[in-house]
């Protein structure tokens, strides 16, 4: 059965009409043809949108072709996971339906979310890389039907719906893989945007993490003591840091269990959202900000001497001697607050951490901030008289602009004049400056976790920020969510939540990784694969990053510690071809283990593949 294009010619005009035609045989054996039915005037069906309509049609029933060799990558291991989040029924299932439509949204956000993890790039010309990949084979998503337009009306839909589905597919995430939600680090970025977007509400102007304004989107990401992320919202590139965290605070009591503990940084670090916190039965770690007067309750009330070495080696110093590790030392204590709505009494713990590595930068930038403050005052002392410096008025407002608030107080400035002309000395404030090196590399963590703690624990725990910055630095990154080539904010909002999509699933890749190669016993262990074990030792930390590069094709991936057993180029085509619906894991192994013979021999580790079906055949001895 095919559709022909049958031309009809009247008077001086001539028309196309499609017809669906059906090929047989007949009693001798010869192929006819017969006419099924006239399905209508090719332009007519083009103006209505029933020619797409039709075509998408037929997309469902084409089968993959066999024997076409089609790149599979990481879109193996995507969907796995899409297919146990369920994501595309999640979607369908919250959404509204809309009569008969080729693509659900579901299948749109799928199709997205497997460009962005295995194929990142703009929003352009997703059909091109789903007909050249395993997508109709994997996720039964034709690759004709993923065109630019069908793709932004599935996101102007989804948009709607965002934040509830965000919920949905956390909690899925939750109860099928056993993600620990009990504490949470939160923590904003900005996604920087080009263009005008003049009447946009969602991309505006703000300030960003590198102190510059710029037309930017928002983000707020709440990510799982595992590298989870369950939760990343779009908000508008002018929103106070305080008014999102707050707005979030809802949305993830939902996501997690009663006495869930949030890690963020110093945003909500004053007294009064302490207060609000605490009101709300939430536990959280929060450095206090420098105008909470941390610093000087600690001079005041404590003092160096109170400090204790604290037990904590960050990762990237694990191989230095010891001499040129930083050194931590911290002390625990009580701090009562005064909640200004209730007027009750709160207690909260508060250490007080000092970092040697902190110390020595705060000195060094406070000596390099006098050091070019006392250059240009110089300056303004060779020029007393001149033509910029001719009476007291212009000398006092240039000092004022050349003493900023990082050395108010430690410079002793004296402004006078005599004979008609104005004069300037200076000099440094020794006792100020002596004061405030007291505190340098003091900063202060305050909880209102109870029961038995420790400064050591407290650290540990706000340490782990980091996991948080680089979930950020994937989004960014690994997954590309810029640039964004859209003018539109429902379909801007509905792409940035579909990347925190795909940065969920982003992170079960690591952590299922880690469960199944088993790090707790030396990194060894194996990963499940239809059915089959892969396993590889020598692994101390995996990250989602390991997996998107090694289905790749790469050769091999430099570790932690030492050269991990690669992935070979010359059986990657197991993985990076599909030849026909019927080949995955299994010619997977079998490449692998023609190519294990050869891996000593490159200097890198051993690996080894458990697979009983390879053993019955030989391949593999046990």
């Amino acid at each position: 059965m095919y559709v022909k294009r049958h031309r009809v010619r009247r008077g001086r005009r001539e028309y196309v009409y499609l017809r669906l035609v059906e090929a047989y045989r007949d009693e001798q054996g010869r192929v006819r043809h017969r006419l099924l039915r006239t399905l209508g005037r090719e332009d007519q069906l083009k103006a209505s949108g029933q020619l797409a309509q039709l075509m998408g049609s037929f997309a469902r029933l084409d089968p993959p072709l066999a024997g076409v060799r089609r790149e599979v990558g990481p879109l193996l291991l995507v969907a796995h996971f899409l297919a146990e989040l369920d994501v595309v029924g999640t979607i369908d299932r919250a959404l509204p339906q809309r009569g008969r439509s080729e693509l659900s949204v579901g299948e749109v956000c799928a199709a997205l979310i497997a460009s962005r993890l295995c194929s990142p790039s703009p929003l352009y010309d997703v059909a091109g890389w789903a007909s050249g990949a395993a997508v109709q084979e994997l996720l039964g998503i034709p690759p004709a039907l993923l065109n630019d337009d069908r793709l932004g009306r599935g996101l102007e839909t989804l948009a709607v719906y965002a934040e509830h589905l965000r919920g949905l597919l956390a909690a899925r995430a939750i109860a099928r893989f056993g993600v620990d939600a009990g504490r949470l680090h939160v923590d904003l970025t900005t996604v920087r945007v080009t263009g005008a977007y003049e009447d946009s509400a969602l991309v505006a102007k703000g300030w960003g993490s590198d102190r510059r304004v710029a037309r930017q989107v928002r983000a707020l990401q709440a990510s799982t003591g595992d590298g989870v992320s369950l939760y990343l919202r779009p908000d508008p590139g002018n929103a106070s840091e305080l008014s999102l965290v707050g707005q979030s605070l809802e949305r993830l009591l939902e996501l997690s269990k009663p006495g869930m503990l949030i890690v963020c940084d110093s945003a909500l670090g004053q007294p009064k959202t302490l207060c609000e916190i605490d009101r709300a039965g939430l536990s959280l770690i929060v450095p206090l900000r420098a105008d909470s007067g941390f610093r000087e309750r600690y001079l005041t009330e404590l003092g160096p001497g109170t400090l204790r070495p604290l037990r904590y080696l960050a990762e990237r110093e694990r191989r230095l001697p010891a001499q040129l590790r930083t050194e931590y030392r911290g002390v625990l204590t009580d701090w009562q607050l005064e909640d200004p709505e209730s007027g009750q009494r709160r207690r909260f713990r508060v250490a007080y951490i000092h970092s040697s590595e902190e110390a020595r930068e705060t000195a060094a930038a406070r000596e390099r901030a006098l050091q070019k403050a006392e250059a240009q005052l110089a300056r303004v002392e060779r020029g007393l008289g001149g033509r910029y410096y001719k009476t007291k008025t212009q000398v006092e407002r240039r000092v004022g602009q050349i003493i900023g608030k990082n050395i108010q107080g430690l410079l002793v400035v004296r402004v006078a004049t005599r004979k008609g002309k104005p004069t300037l000395s200076y000099e440094r404030a020794q006792d100020a400056i002596a004061k405030a090196a007291r505190s340098d590399g003091i900063y202060a963590l305050a909880t209102n976790l109870k029961g038995r703690l420790t400064a050591g624990r407290l650290l540990r725990l706000y340490k782990d920020q980091e996991i948080v910055e680089r979930r950020h630095r994937d989004l960014k990154q690994t997954l590309k969510v810029r640039p964004i080539f859209l003018h539109n904010d429902d379909r801007i909002y509905a792409l940035i939540g579909t990347v925190g999509i795909a940065l969920l699933i982003f992170g079960l890749i690591e952590t299922e990784t880690r469960k199944a190669l088993n790090q707790k016993s030396n990194g060894c262990g194996y990963f499940r694969t239809s059915g089959k074990r892969l396993v590889i030792s020598g692994f101390r930390r995996v990250e989602g990053r390991f997996w998107m590069r090694k289905t790749g094709g790469y050769r091999h991936i430099p570790g932690v510690e030492g050269v991990l057993a690669g992935w070979a180029a010359p059986w990657a085509g197991a993985l990076g071809a599909l030849e026909g619906p019927a080949s995955t894991c299994e010619d997977l192994l079998a490449g692998l283990a023609g190519e294990l013979a050869h891996l000593p021999e490159r200097g890198f580790e051993t690996a080894t593949v458990l697979d009983p079906l390879l053993v019955e055949r030989g391949v593999l001895g046990r």
